[in-house]
Parts: C-alpha cells; structure tokens; sequence
C-alpha cells in the first residue's frame, strides 16, 4: 500500500496507469490455461472511472489518503455498488447490489482502487476454493494447485499481484 502511495505522490505512476495495467492483467490471467479466476466480476469502466477520479485528485495535490488509487477486490459475498453479490452460487446475485457493505464504504470513502469481485468456495462453506460455477481459483505460483479457503479469489488477486489488499471473510 505504502508503495503505490509514494509512486503516486512522486509521479512515478498514477491510479490511472496502474488501472489499465490491473484490467489487462485480469483478462490476461483469466485466458490463460488453466485460467486463475481471482477475479471473476471487473466492470473496466467502472474500474477507469475510479482511477481517472484518483488522479485527478494526485494532480489537484488533495489525494484523500493513503489508500486513495490503491487496487483492492472485493470477495464476492460482500455487497459492492454495481456489482451482483452471487456468494460464489449460479443462482444468487441476478441483479447488482445499490449499496456497498460497510467495509466497502469505508475502502470507497478512502478512494481505494475497488477492482472487482474476487472468487470464493460456493456460499463460503467449503476449505478448497474450488467453485463449479465459476471457476476454481488457482495459485498464482502453480497453476496445477487450487487456493483452498472460502476466500480463495482473495487470496490468488494478492498473491498474484492483481492488488496488494483484497476483502475476505471468515
């Protein structure tokens, strides 16, 4: 977190550079085979609005604080604005959420990065990550392996270097 601020705040980078890199990075990794499935929900527009808001506000010199135009995911079994909340199931999630969960709120109130909707276990009651409907989430370091975990999509965006923060639960 502490580098994407210093990167910002001396021009090396800024939330919009890093975006696109972070969208491209998410449909390379999600073609490739077998495909990771960090990330199973980004709407690029979305994810380019945010950054574009960020830095603007690096150029204004009024960033809102250390997370602003940082990249965090979001595990799909917490609400986020725009996005449906599926809990990792086929039949949940048909329409996207209006308001963002607390946790959430406070990432966008920070003017974090929010990338998307990261994988998870079916319902978050399983240790193995694995998910029939969309995907089993892969390790970034060995592609024949699955995360394990319910938060599984979480973990694999960190590892993978997707973010440097993504929202799990327990």
């Amino acid at each position: 977190v502490v580098d994407y601020a210093k990167a910002y705040r001396n021009q090396t980078t800024t939330p919009l550079v890093v975006a696109q890199r972070i969208i491209d990075a998410v449909h390379q990794s999600n073609s490739s085979s077998p495909a990771l499935r960090a990330i199973i929900n980004l709407d690029t527009n979305d994810v380019l609005k945010q950054a574009e808001a960020s830095t603007e506000r690096f150029q204004s010199n009024q960033p809102l604080g250390l997370f602003d135009g940082v990249p965090v995911a979001v595990k799909d079994e917490i609400d986020q604005i725009g996005y449906p909340t599926s809990v990792g199931t086929a039949f949940l999630g048909q329409h996207t959420v209006q308001g963002d969960a607390t946790v959430v709120a406070r990432f966008r109130d920070a003017g974090a990065l929010l990338i998307g909707k990261a994988n998870m276990h079916e319902i978050g009651i399983g240790v193995t990550g694995m998910n029939p409907h969309h995907g089993h989430a892969r390790n970034p370091y060995n592609s024949d392996c699955i995360t394990g975990g319910s938060s599984s999509g979480s973990a694999a965006s960190v590892a993978a270097g997707l973010c440097p923060v993504a929202i799990g639960a327990d």
